[in-house]
């Protein structure tokens, strides 16, 4: 997740946070701030994440709201500012949240707390958490084999409801494989589909596997 769009993450995995900011006076890259903090809502019940005790909770409650995105390099990657702590060390961990729901659709918002200086905030971006992810990750894992997944089609709110799966039988046929290529080495080719929630389109209802 690197300043915007959307980002698809399985259950328990970790999604990097990274923002590349300039000084939006000078133009150059700003350095040296400790005030470039991160927030995170979930869309499903608008609780906030409290980096204190790694839950989501009402607003009212929250101990610690914000969390400092730390300077990366400022000699090699000036002006870039991740998260990255002792829970969340370089990225997000979502095994670290105590009551993820399943199905989370998280709002992360990096911000300027107290400084102006700062140039090339994002407006916003999603983080998507489980869902289709989660589906394709247990049953390709099923496999104990080397796969690629392309092909991949999403819904206006962002939820994949397509994608392919080829299973090879080395590593090096995997790496070799080119998206939406065909007849590369693999054994067995996979369609993945998924029919949105009739209200909630950025869910999944049902998700199928058919051997092509």
């Amino acid at each position: 997740m690197h300043g915007g769009g959307t980002a698809y993450v399985e259950t328990g995995g970790r999604e990097p946070i990274e923002i590349q900011l300039f000084n939006r006076f000078t133009g150059a890259p700003l350095l040296g701030k400790s005030d470039i903090k991160v927030r995170i809502r979930r869309h499903n019940d608008d609780l906030y994440y409290d980096w204190d005790d790694n839950t989501f909770k009402a607003y009212g409650s929250v101990i610690q709201l914000l969390e400092i995105l730390t300077l990366v390099n400022d000699t090699q990657s000036p002006g870039l500012y991740r998260l990255s702590t002792t829970d969340h060390l370089r990225g997000f961990d979502t095994s670290k949240v105590t009551n993820l729901v399943g199905d989370d659709a998280l709002e992360v918002t990096v911000l300027q707390d107290g400084g102006s200086d700062a140039g090339g905030l994002p407006t916003g971006f999603e983080l998507k958490v489980g869902n289709f992810l989660d589906s394709i990750m247990r049953i390709v894992g099923l496999q104990k084999e080397n796969y690629f997944i392309d092909q991949m089609v999403y819904n206006t709110p962002g939820l994949m409801t397509a994608a392919r799966v080829r299973i090879f039988k080395t590593k090096a046929e995997v790496i070799a494989a080119t998206d939406g290529g065909a007849g590369e080495g693999e054994f067995a080719t996979y369609a993945f589909t998924s029919v949105p929630n009739a209200i909630k389109t950025e869910r999944a209802d049902s998700v199928r596997s058919v051997k092509e």
